[in-house]
């Protein structure tokens, strides 16, 4: 008996097509998404200790950095003489623009996020980039007690603070997203908001993002709002990696 072969019309294999590509329109986007949100926490955690490593060299070779004398007026210096060795970096800029973005930044909550410039964060601005792409500004604080924070972090003087655009110029450009802040304090580099009461911390639904940094840190995505609302939740809406919850400070230098 000889068996009959059955054929795919051609219809049948556009409708089979079509349907391919309607879910791949839907979950592509979704896969995409999750992808890069992956790539940010993992390259924040880089950051944090690249630079928390570089600081820490610094501190050996030259003592406390309370010692360093630092002063806003001679940030550039200061940059230069203390921490840019221990970093490998392509190009440093002094107040202008080309290590920091086009200046288009904004908040989590999609407003625009004034603070940062092409040229960085404070004034005077110092950036740079590193070697794997990353772009930073370095800012140092010099109006600062044991009683203030800075970014959800308890502050004692000096403090030098790091913005971090994790895949440089490119987009989102947002707090919370691929933007991540870093405070330095006398205990070492911190990442913004491990000091602060979950309840209040500046990061998740509605928030600007600044505070973000140490729940990336701490749960390794960026799923805030899930992490925050379990915290609550389970009655241990306390700090994200600290144990106060001081009044903030926000702007820079």
């Amino acid at each position: 008996m000889i068996k009959q072969k059955f054929a795919f019309t051609l219809a049948e294999v556009l409708i089979t097509l079509m349907i391919i590509g309607v879910i791949a329109s839907l979950t592509i986007p979704s896969l995409q998404e999750d992808a890069n949100q992956r790539a940010y926490a993992a390259s924040c955690k880089k950051a944090f200790s690249t630079l928390s490593n570089a600081l820490a060299l610094a501190e050996q070779m030259n003592g406390p950095a309370r010692k360093w004398g630092l002063k806003d007026s001679t940030s550039y210096e200061d940059f230069k003489e203390y921490i840019l060795p221990h970093l490998s970096v392509m190009k440093v800029c002094n107040g202008n623009k080309g290590c920091f973005g086009d200046g288009k930044y904004f908040a989590a909550n999609k407003s625009s996020y004034a603070d940062l410039s092409e040229n960085g964060y404070g004034t005077p601005a110092v950036s740079f980039m590193l070697a794997d792409g990353m772009s930073v500004s370095y800012d140092y604080n010099p109006d600062s007690s044991v009683n203030k924070s800075m970014f959800g972090v308890i502050t004692t003087a000096p403090i030098i603070l790091f913005v971090v655009d994790v895949n440089g110029s490119k987009a989102p450009n947002t707090l919370g997203q691929d933007v991540f802040f870093f405070v330095n304090t006398k205990g070492g580099l911190k990442p913004a908001g491990a000091d602060v009461n979950l309840n209040q911390i500046d990061c998740g639904k509605g928030k600007k993002g600044t505070e973000c940094a140490s729940l990336v840190l701490k749960y390794g995505d960026l799923n805030y709002d899930k992490h925050i609302e379990e915290a609550k939740s389970s009655g241990a809406g306390g700090s994200s990696g600290g144990k106060q919850e001081p009044t903030d400070k926000r702007k820079g230098s």
